[in-house]
């Protein structure tokens, strides 16, 4: 009977201790608010998105010979539609096509920060749309066009921003670069030679901003509210391309030791084995900020990780997007046996696109598929890169500041870190510098954020001019950002 009582009082503890915790689970206040905002792009910021829209930039590395005639006409038309932008701030090109504008800041004692795009898009078959993937069409107050949301919103928005404060004529009191690249959905090597170029001018950011995270809804957990989930860091990357060797032969005497055995087997026993999942410390926050805004349940579940951890990893585990934030992922993306189906091949090769969580590295995901395949495999890489270390956040002046500039053009919205699960440019910028930022300050609504790089990209007339208020926000405001 003693120990009866004693294990209920136990329990009795732990829910007190749940409940109390689940109380304390609330939205981080914003500290000295700005002014509500009701600046918004207009008509005509809208017509020039669109015809900024309307030029084909689609990079192509692989294509030597491929037609760059878009990119030659890219910033020509840019002075045309944003003519303070290009005359009243120093434009230089670097590696031929990347953009770099330099606003000038008042006070060079204070360290600039670096607003960031891309102009190039991927490329779009118009046989697929219901609209003319460079049309810049609106139906429905929707703009379809590739690159609507990835990312010429997000340039078209800082152009814009700096167009209006220009003609207002203010000067910030901190240098703005803005800067976009002709190459991130290659993962060409424009901003790793602006990022070089800024190591030896010797300037350090006190942030940089990219595309990753923005202002979303269609929230789990049951939130209503719109979010502005930004990224602290990304996940690293490496194409691992495979290759298992055998003596071949006819199909009719086939062996457990051909190319395309060993090559299944391997392939599946790396899939058995993957990484165990864990909570990064920005996800356990982003859980814990949209459970605020949730129902009781879920602040009784997210405010007592140390007691719920295990339920909570295996819930997010069941859909492939939060998977992927809990682990290094292994996407098996192309395969290659024989050139008939009457021939067991020499050779069998496949690509493998990691996604490498940033608690690990390039050489410990590499060493996961070597022992997958006990050894018996051959891999050559491209485009490794090992993840960015996460950007400070609580208390941190620069993420604060962007929680500022949110609650005065989103008031209603909440706020949370995420880990980005797809690479940017951002990522060049995080291996020097350490505020780094992933944020569009434009609400992708809907699908539009699904719709990335798919058919019928698109993004609403009135989420576009409400992120020209944003961005207007945000450098206007610069100067009340703390060191």
């Amino acid at each position: 009977m003693i120990v009866l009582f004693a294990v209920l009082a136990v329990i009795a503890v732990i829910i007190v201790v749940c409940l109390i915790n689940a109380a304390r689970v609330k939205p981080t206040p914003v500290k000295d608010p700005l002014p509500p905002s009701s600046v918004r792009g207009s008509d005509e910021s809208v017509e020039r998105f669109r015809e900024m829209l309307r030029v084909p930039t689609v990079w192509d590395r692989e294509n030597p010979n491929a037609d760059h005639t878009p990119f030659d006409q890219f910033v020509p038309r840019m002075r045309e539609l944003y003519p303070h932008v290009f005359s009243d701030l120093k434009l230089e090109r670097i590696n031929t096509y990347g953009i770099l504008l330099t606003w000038q800041g008042s006070n060079p004692a204070l360290a600039p920060v670096v607003l960031m795009a891309h102009h190039d898009v991927v490329s779009a078959d118009p046989a697929g749309w219901t609209h003319d993937p460079f049309a810049a069409d609106i139906e429905d107050g929707r703009i379809y066009a590739r690159g609507a949301v990835d990312t010429k919103c997000l340039l078209a928005g800082l152009y814009e921003a700096a167009e209006m404060l220009l003609e207002e004529g203010y000067v910030p009191e901190r240098t703005i670069y803005l800067w976009s690249s002709n190459c991130e959905e290659d993962n060409g090597d424009t901003t790793p030679k602006m990022v070089e170029e800024f190591k030896r001018r010797g300037i350090e950011p006190a942030f940089v901003l990219d595309e990753g995270g923005a202002v979303v809804d269609k929230l789990p957990l049951g939130v209503k509210n719109e979010f502005a989930i930004v990224g602290l860091a990304e996940k690293g990357i490496v194409n691992a391309f495979l290759t298992v060797d055998s003596e071949g032969g006819h199909a009719s005497t086939p062996s457990q030791k051909d190319s395309t055995v060993k090559l299944v087997r391997g392939l599946n026993k790396l899939q058995d084995n993957l990484p165990r999942r864990r909570l990064s410390k920005p996800m356990e926050k982003m859980l814990r900020e949209l459970s605020a805004y949730s129902s009781f349940g879920y602040r009784f579940i997210f405010g007592n990780l140390w007691l719920f951890r295990p339920l909570v990893l295996k819930v997010l585990g069941s859909t492939p997007e939060m998977d992927a934030m809990t682990r290094t992922t292994y996407a098996i993306t192309e395969l290659e046996g024989a050139p008939a189906a009457n021939i067991l091949p020499k050779q069998a090769r496949a690509d493998v696109n990691v996604r490498i969580d940033p608690s690990d590295s390039i050489e410990s995901s590499l060493a996961r598929i070597t022992d997958a395949f006990g050894g018996d495999v051959s891999i050559r890489t491209r485009d490794a890169i090992e993840p960015s270390p996460v950007s400070p956040y609580d208390g941190d002046s620069a993420y604060e500041y962007l929680r500022r500039v949110v609650h005065a053009v989103y008031p209603d919205a909440g706020m949370a870190p995420y880990v980005q699960v797809s690479s940017s440019d951002a990522r060049h910028f995080h291996q020097a510098f350490p505020r780094v930022y992933r944020f569009a300050g434009i609400l992708y609504a809907g699908d539009s954020r699904a719709r990335i790089h798919g058919q019928d990209e698109y993004l609403r007339v009135e989420d576009f001019k409400r992120g020209v208020g944003f961005y207007y926000e945000l450098m206007r405001n610069i100067g009340k950002l703390g060191e």
